[in-house]
This record gives structure tokens, sequence and C-alpha cells, in this order.
């Protein structure tokens, strides 16, 4: 169940790139359609934790506030930034090394236990991602390269950082996930509220935003966090990291649907890669459940 949950995370997500997209073709700024869609985000949960009566609890706002900030505000922003210098394809690329970085955390914090299987599936996924990118990679000159991939792999590191300590937490918390993800979008909705107020960029929003920003906040944003936390509830964090880059088979399927994307074989080949990752590093518990 933990393992599905994950999975439709990554379905969700993947319509992130579309609506990002529809969004910046309206006139939209990276920062404007980050604030609407985790004002929208920080509503809806809002709405949940209300009706189903849940205690503000300052303690825990202020861990997953600040976990909020560090991967949705700081490592969101610095990926966006690293656009400016990389294509989306290998920008991408770049991003989804993040189950290495997940891998060494939990080995330099908490100690965990490296085993075979983890390292082989995160070698099978990375390798899947640069398949499914290498035919769209379009690089322009080696520094450019340098400080794009630098950025990004910033943001990379921090996802994985977030990825680690949520993992972690909120196995031994006793906040439920309704609470994790109000707590998450509040102080991710703040650090918004006060940047574009700083770059002046709140005053200027459309009306027009709000459709996509909409859409962005409820499969981008709301319904992947819910089904990430609700999923970290049993599985290792390093585990999560690499069911992530499905978004990638899925966001191109949808390409390939809405937009008519053509597939090569190398493509095919890295889907296949990136597909299979989840599965062999899960083969252990895939055998203890047919044996129990």
């Amino acid at each position: 169940m933990h393992f599905l949950a994950a999975i439709l995370s990554s379905l969700s997500s993947s319509v992130t790139s579309l609506f990002g997209k529809l969004s910046y073709v309206l006139g939209a700024t990276p920062t404007q359609i980050l604030f609407i869609r985790f004002s929208i985000s920080f509503i809806i949960s809002l709405i949940i934790f209300l009706i189903f009566k849940k205690s503000f609890k300052i303690k825990y706002f202020l861990i997953f506030g600040f976990l909020g900030v560090l991967n949705y505000g700081i490592a969101a922003y610095l990926f966006f930034y690293g656009l400016n210098f990389l294509n989306p394809a290998f920008a991408t690329v770049i991003f989804f090394t993040n189950p290495i970085f997940v891998l060494i955390f939990q080995w330099v914090f908490h100690k965990y236990k490296i085993n075979f299987l983890s390292i082989i599936s995160i070698f099978i996924s990375f390798i899947g991602v640069v398949l499914a990118n290498i035919g769209e990679a379009n690089l322009v000159n080696d520094n450019t390269i340098i400080i794009g991939t630098l950025i990004v792999l910033g943001s990379s590191s921090l996802n994985a950082l977030f990825i680690t300590i949520t993992g972690r937490r909120i196995k031994k918390i006793n906040s439920g996930t309704i609470e994790n993800v109000f707590y998450t979008f509040f102080g991710t909705a703040l650090y918004y509220l006060f940047f574009s107020l700083i770059t002046k960029e709140l005053f200027s929003i459309k009306y027009e935003y709000l459709n996509y920003g909409f859409m962005l906040a409820i499969f981008s944003t709301f319904v992947p966090l819910t089904l990430n936390f609700f999923a970290l509830k049993k599985l290792e964090s390093h585990s999560l990291a690499i069911i992530m880059p499905l978004e990638i088979v899925f966001a191109s399927l949808l390409s390939y649907l809405i937009f008519g994307e053509i597939f090569n074989i190398i493509k095919v080949l890295g889907f296949i890669f990136v597909g299979i990752a989840p599965v062999i590093e899960n083969i252990k518990k895939i055998k203890d459940g047919e044996n129990a």
C-alpha cells in the first residue's frame, strides 16, 4: 500500500512541467507560480486540518515548516534558477541523482546499513534517467554546464536532505499525515509570501495565473506530498527517492498523449531501467511478502 502510494505520487507530480510551462506562456514568473501553488496548497491543507479538528503544535510546525522551506523553497528555487544554464532534460538528469545523496545522508546521519540491492537499484535508476534524456540534451558551453550543474546538484542534495530527515521524523513522532502536510505548506506559504513581497512580484500577479496555479497546487503539490508522507511511514527514504524518477516516465507518456511526443529506443530503454529499479530495491520485501 505504501509502495503504491509512492508510485501514485510520481504519477501526480508528472504534470508539473506541463502546467508550469503553460503558466510561463501566460507570463507568470517562477516566484509568482510558486507563491500561488503553495498558498493554495496551504489553504487546502488548512481546511482539512480544521475538518479533522487537529490541534496546532508549534514544535511540529517549526520542524516541518523548516523542512518545507528547505525543499519547496530553497531547493525548488535553485532548480528553477539552474534552468537558466541547462536545458530541462539535462537538469532533470542532474536532479535525479538525489537517491545517491539520500543514501549518503542516511549512512552519515543515521548509520543506515547500505545493502547491495540498494546500491544496484540506485545505479540502474540513474542510468535509466540518463538514457531517458540523452537524446534531448543540448549542451552549450563548458562554463555554463559547470555553473548550472552545481546549482542543480545543490537543489538535488537539499531535496535528498528533506527526504532523509522527514523519513526519520515521520516514523518517530506522533503527528499524522494531515498535520505534517499542513505544517509543511504553512511554512512554505509564509516563505513565498515574504519572498514575493521583497521582490514585489506579489503585486503583479494576474487572475489568469490562478487556474494553472490551482492545478499545480493539487496535482503537483498537495497530492504528491500527502502520498509521500504516508509512504514514508513504512518505506525507507532512499526507497522513496528511487521511485521518484518514475515521474519522468509518466510525464513523457502524458506528452505523448497530449502533444504526440515520439519515443526512440534509447528513451524506452531508459524508462525500463527507471521502472525496474524500485522492483530490484524491494526484491527482499516482495519475497518476504510471498513467504509470509
